[in-house]
């Protein structure tokens, strides 16, 4: 120990660092010892005489005090902090606070603590007067008493009847060591031992000192008589090693001040191993015990435990002798209750399988509490219910012990389950030739991700069987075919058509009971991918067909819902009849996009089903398109192409290269988007609405690559062949397309007369969306005509459009356009919150060319600091402009 240290609990000890302080023998050592047990006080010179003499001191007393003050003044002048003065008082020793191992004794909350600091015998100088050394041994035996008290609360008495043996023969009349003894005997099976304990020390009493036993004492013999002792379990596992993440979860568990927490979760989340941890950390708050049971509610090859024998197993573990345990059950529970009442004991009930089982192992009364884990959520029970789901990733990839970029593919591919992430870091131990990128590849490959997560006695895909194998038939058939499905989430109008029945509650509810499928929102659900992987294993014949309704009714409701969002291109992008009407075409796309995405992705090397997966692809490219869904787009252009492969007729090659131009188009590859487009004309050349499609493609990239006269040829041919052979008014699309060709070219008036004869097109076949683009196209006119107050009504409409059909990129372009109306008007504060919602909407999608567009604008309006960030933003490298809109802000 580094500085300086003091001891009297023991022989006088002094030290400096690693250095003995040689304190003079005799008296200059006892008046050491004096002023140490009164440091930081004055201590008279007459007070001093009479400890060292004993109360007869002699003449020279006096003198002899100030010569041993003066020695230890020699011997303590190098030591820090330490200083020994003298007033008329008498003298003080001021020492470092915690250097005198007395005060470290007195402070130690511990008795195992406290007790550490004693070396032996204290004040052994202080031969001439023993009052503080009795008393500080009345001190270390109270210690004793408490630190015996505490090994019996923890269930340590077979480790503390030596020692209490020991005390009781040195201290026979201290009641309370003789009672610890007692105690301790007892419950280590001998009663005989305990009683013989008891008579010695009565005898004893009663022989020397003429006493019976204190009252306490007699109440703990007939306890012990009775069988009546009360016992302190401690019954909890040890924590788990390593624990990560859950702080919300333990945080409310210790934190509630209900008297019944259930946890409740699917297998392999951890639910143990939480409330394991959440019990050790509310231990010290149930002076009285833990109990703890498995209940094999969800153990391989085990039976549950029932009631009766988890009462009668905690009986015999509150200190009930085996006999006298009642063999009848409901007589065993009442005991139970009793035994309980007015004890604080902590009770952790693992593993349940129901509400029945748990029901009677609850208290009688609100003093002791119970923490229940469960698959199912124990609804019927009055508890605080805590739902588990996987890991946050920071936390899943703690438990890996790995920050990488591979450890979060391995965390993922484990989907955050904490049982597969244990299994994962216990292979990666087990395997010191792998790195984490090794595994990440292993488990990458689905046919055999379950068969990876499997080590010793732990295994996912065992423990999921024990959820499955409890289903009845009509659930396992509903969990396979969800299972095959592979979708993020699953909506009853998905799951009536993948079942084939309309009443998929009855198959469905079990399974959310089960914790094999999960609701994420009304009427929608979610099988998580390890779960569905194993599903998937079970699956049998009918697959097909179970995936053929689905897709089919996933088609027919995007064809409904394209029908309204879109009727322009209704007709050019499906054949499929919808059978249903729907009422937010907007809103079933938007939570359902993710699904036709992965529906398509799953089936494209199907037989039999590609055809449904192309026919989404090409169904759905327009909305993630007017969405900027980027990365989606450019997938859903890789589902079209390996459809097509799997289909192997022309026609559908044909189709999936219109989703991959536009795919191609969205990110700027204008070559290869223009070179497929060809294709697809080249092959439809007894087609020609096909091909006024194609050319509507074509002459809309002319457009953005500024080869704006054959941008004008193209679409003019567009206009006729899709007036002439396709659906009626189908020529709107191709017009607004014209209409933005002249835009940038400078001619308005011809730019103005296209818009027009759009927007009359749009406006009779009720197309809001086209009728939006038309709109858009007439407002640019109209600004650049000067004709301001019609332009700012065409925008306006056109922005309102653009909200009911989620066309946020459109909506953003119409607000920067009526902004510079605005302007233009005199109305810079409107025209300003034009901008700023324009960049809103531009920052929210990382469109760089729109930010600084829009802050180019705010700049205009007055608002200065933005034209530097509009310069930074517009000259980025390689930034890919808009010449339509280039042609409206300069």
């Amino acid at each position: 120990m580094d500085g300086v240290r003091f001891g009297v609990l023991g022989p006088l000890l002094v030290t400096h660092g690693r250095r003995d302080v040689r304190i003079p023998a005799g008296q200059p050592r006892q008046v050491l010892v004096l002023l140490l047990l009164h440091a930081g006080q004055t201590v008279s010179v007459d007070h001093l005489m009479s400890i060292l003499w004993d109360g007869d001191p002699p003449v020279s007393a006096r003198k002899a005090v100030q010569v041993h003050v003066s020695q230890l003044r020699r011997a303590l002048k190098d030591l820090p902090g330490v200083s020994l003065e003298w007033s008329h008082q008498g003298y003080r020793l001021d020492i470092p606070d915690r250097s005198l191992d007395l005060q470290l004794f007195r402070d130690a909350r511990d008795p195992d603590e406290a007790l550490s600091h004693w070396r032996g015998p204290a004040l052994v100088e202080l031969t001439t007067n023993t009052q503080f050394a009795n008393q500080l041994e009345e001190e270390r035996l109270a210690a004793i008493e408490r630190r015996v008290d505490k090994a019996l609360k923890d269930g340590r008495h077979h480790e503390v009847i030596g020692e209490l043996t020991g005390y009781v023969t040195q201290h026979p009349t201290r009641e309370r060591l003789r009672g610890a003894l007692m105690v301790a005997l007892h419950r280590g099976g001998r009663q005989a031992d305990a009683l013989r304990t008891y008579d010695e020390g009565r005898r004893l009493l009663a022989d020397e000192l003429g006493l019976d036993p204190g009252q306490e004492l007699k109440d703990l013999h007939a306890a012990i008589l009775q069988g009546d002792i009360p016992a302190v379990p401690r019954e909890l596992p040890k924590a788990p090693e390593p624990f990560v993440g859950r702080r919300a979860e333990i945080e409310l568990i210790t934190g509630t001040s209900e008297h019944v927490i259930a946890v409740h979760g699917p297998g392999g989340q951890g639910k143990s191993a939480l409330a394991t941890a959440a019990a050790h950390a509310m231990a010290a708050r149930f002076p009285d015990g833990q109990l703890y049971v498995d209940l094999h509610g969800a153990t391989p090859g085990r039976a549950p435990l029932s009631p009766a024998e988890v009462i009668r197993r905690f009986l015999r573990a509150l200190g009930t002798p085996p006999l006298a345990v009642p063999t009848d059950t409901s007589e065993a529970a009442a005991l139970y209750r009793s035994t309980l009442a007015r004890r604080e004991v902590l009770i952790l009930l693992d593993n349940a399988v129901d509400a029945a089982q748990v029901g009677p192992l609850l208290p009688g009364d609100a003093g002791s509490t119970v923490l229940i884990t469960s698959r199912r959520m124990l609804a019927t029970l009055s508890a605080r219910h805590v739902r588990l789901g996987p890991l946050p990733e920071d936390d899943a990839i703690k438990l890996l012990g790995d920050d990488s970029e591979a450890a979060r593919q391995v965390a993922r591919a484990c989907d955050h389950l904490p049982l597969a992430l244990t299994i994962a870091a216990a292979r990666l131990r087990s395997r010191p030739d792998w790195t984490t990128a090794t595994f990440a590849r292993r488990l990458a490959d689905q046919r055999h991700r379950l068969d990876e997560l499997n080590f010793d006695d732990l295994g996912v895909r065992s423990s999921f069987q024990l959820g499955f194998e409890g289903l009845n038939a009509g659930s396992t058939r509903a969990f396979t075919l969800l299972c095959c499905l592979n979708v993020p989430t699953v909506s009853e109008q998905a799951a009536r058509a993948l079942l084939g029945q309309d009443d998929v509650d009855r198959a469905l509810d079990p399974l959310v009971d089960a914790k094999l499928v999960e609701p994420c929102g009304p009427e929608r659900y979610r099988v998580h991918d390890l779960l569905r992987l194993f599903g998937a294993e079970h699956v049998n014949d009918e697959k097909h067909d179970a995936l053929t309704r689905a897709l089919t009714q996933y088609r027919e409701t995007l064809a409904a819902a394209l029908r309204k969002l879109r009727p322009h291109a209704y007709g050019a992008l499906t054949n499929t009849d919808p059978r249903q009407d729907i009422d937010e075409p907007l809103q079933w796309l938007t939570e359902e996009a993710e699904n036709l995405l992965a529906a398509a992705r799953s089936t494209v090397a199907e037989p039999g089903l590609a055809e449904h997966a192309l026919a989404i692809a090409h169904m759905l490219y327009p909305h993630l398109f007017k969405q900027d869904r980027v990365a989606d787009l450019i997938e859903l252009g890789r589902i079209a192409h390996e459809a097509a492969q799997t289909i192997g007729t022309s026609q559908a090659a044909e189709t999936a290269l219109l989703v991959r131009s536009a795919a191609n188009r969205r990110i700027g590859e204008f070559a290869t988007a223009r070179a497929q487009l060809e294709e697809v004309l080249e092959a439809r050349a007894d087609d020609p609405f096909g091909r006024g499609r194609a050319l509507t493609g074509i002459g809309t990239i002319q457009r953005e690559t500024g080869e704006l006269d054959a941008a004008e040829k193209t679409l003019r041919q567009a206009i006729v062949l899709t007036a002439d052979h396709g659906p009626a008014g189908a020529q709107r699309v191709p017009l607004s397309a014209l209409a933005q060709v002249h835009q940038v070219a400078g001619a308005y008036d011809e730019a103005l007369l296209a818009a027009v004869e759009s927007l009359r097109h749009a406006r009779a076949h009720q197309d809001a969306a086209g009728t939006a683009y038309a709109l858009a196209s007439q407002g640019q006119a109209l600004f650049k005509l000067g004709r301001l107050d019609e332009a700012e009504a065409a925008l306006g409409e056109c922005i309102e459009l653009c909200r009911v059909t989620g066309e946020h990129n459109d909506e953003w372009q119409a607000l920067l356009c009526r902004a510079k109306v605005l302007l233009a008007q005199g109305k810079p504060t409107e025209a300003r919150q034009d901008a700023e919602r324009c960049l809103e909407i531009t920052s929210a999608r990382g469109d760089r060319y729109g930010e600084g567009v829009a802050h180019l604008v705010l700049a205009e309006a007055g608002r200065y600091k933005h034209a530097d960030r509009a310069a930074e933003l517009l000259g980025t490298p390689g930034l890919r402009r808009d010449n339509l809109l280039d042609s409206l802000v300069s």
